[in-house]
């Protein structure tokens, strides 16, 4: 951080589904935020009347400073949570006025590719799993899921390179704030199982327009989502990384059933099944909200990031392959 960095806010940049939610609770916290939105009707609502927060923890409403570019704050973090086709451009913009950290939110590998472009000491990465919110209207957000439920931490923080630091901690306090919140010693087998996740769950959602229950407790469905994982892990296992768990289903019986273990596979299956019931029957994924806006979705960026690596390996991702292109061609037809 530069000198008398560390007094100025916190920039969130993006405030959909994740960084509304969290921009909201900080600034609920009295934490001093501000937020860039790149998107026009959001940032006005935010602008002109805040944010609302619908939970079942209790609604409320909080007012948000907004900016139009990093350089009218000093911001001492930049908590990044835009869109992943985005980020090149917000990126480098905020680069020509900023040196200091970043927290990245994103989906795919983009906290590793931004350490890649920036430095691992610029750059630290978190994993949000199970959030479940949603961007009902501009200035208006809804999460089914409650706060605190005892349940997997909502945010995982870790640096790029290496073991947690004080300074990894530091930020799980402060996300602690919005809900529960851990320190992750590999960032890399957390990452990877957060894009598994992702992966099966998020364009599948959209493209077959159902739930993600549904996605789990059907069995063709969950037949189709099962190809998508599988390619996934076994591009995970080429690149050396043990997966933690996933689903209740433990990391190595995910890489055993990518390698073609019978026994594994039936243990993913059934492990699938059962997650399936305890997921909340209204929750959606982003890509179905985006594709139900007519906004393009991030099928290309992460599922073609497994696309990408897995041809590193000399390996084939056919089912991921052909999920990009028909999520791509559905979208094309909905616009």
């Amino acid at each position: 951080m530069r000198d008398g960095q560390a007094a100025g806010p916190l920039l969130v940049v993006g405030a959909g589904a994740v960084g509304g939610y969290i921009a909201a609770h900080l600034a609920r916290a009295s934490e001093s935020v501000a937020v860039l939105e790149p998107w026009a009707p959001n940032r006005k609502a935010i602008r002109e009347k805040g944010m609302t927060v619908e939970e079942p923890a209790g609604d409320f409403h909080v007012k948000l400073a907004t900016v139009a570019e990093a350089g009218e704050v000093a911001p001492r973090l930049v908590i990044l949570c835009t869109k992943l086709a985005d980020t090149p451009a917000i990126v480098a913009a905020i680069e020509r006025q900023y040196r200091g950290p970043y927290l990245v939110t994103l989906n795919a590998l983009a906290d590793f590719d931004l350490a890649q472009q920036l430095g691992a000491a610029r750059v630290m990465g978190c994993i949000v799993t199970g959030l479940f919110a949603r961007l009902a209207e501009p200035g208006r957000m809804q999460r089914h899921r409650r706060r605190d439920d005892g349940g997997a931490a909502t945010f995982r923080i870790g640096e790029t390179m290496g073991a947690a630091t004080p300074r990894i901690h530091a930020l799980v306090e402060l996300l602690g704030q919005v809900d529960g919140a851990e320190a992750v010693d590999d960032l890399a087998a957390a990452r990877w199982t957060k894009l598994v996740f992702n992966c099966m769950t998020s364009p599948l959602c959209a493209l077959r327009r159902t739930t993600l229950r549904a996605l789990f407790i059907e069995a063709p469905l969950r037949a189709e989502l099962t190809a998508v994982a599988l390619e996934v892990v076994a591009v995970a296992n080429a690149a050396g990384v043990a997966l933690d768990p996933l689903c209740g289903i433990p990391g190595a019986t995910w890489s055993a059933a990518a390698r073609g273990d019978a026994a594994a596979r039936d243990a993913v299956a059934a492990g699938l099944e059962y997650y399936g019931k305890k997921v909340d029957p209204a929750a959606t994924s982003g890509m179905a909200q985006d594709l139900a806006r007519g906004r393009r979705t991030e099928v290309s960026l992460i599922n073609g990031a497994v696309v990408a690596q897995a041809w590193r390996f000399g390996l084939a991702a056919p089912a991921n392959t052909a999920l990009i292109s028909a999520l791509d061609q559905a979208a094309s037809a909905s616009a």
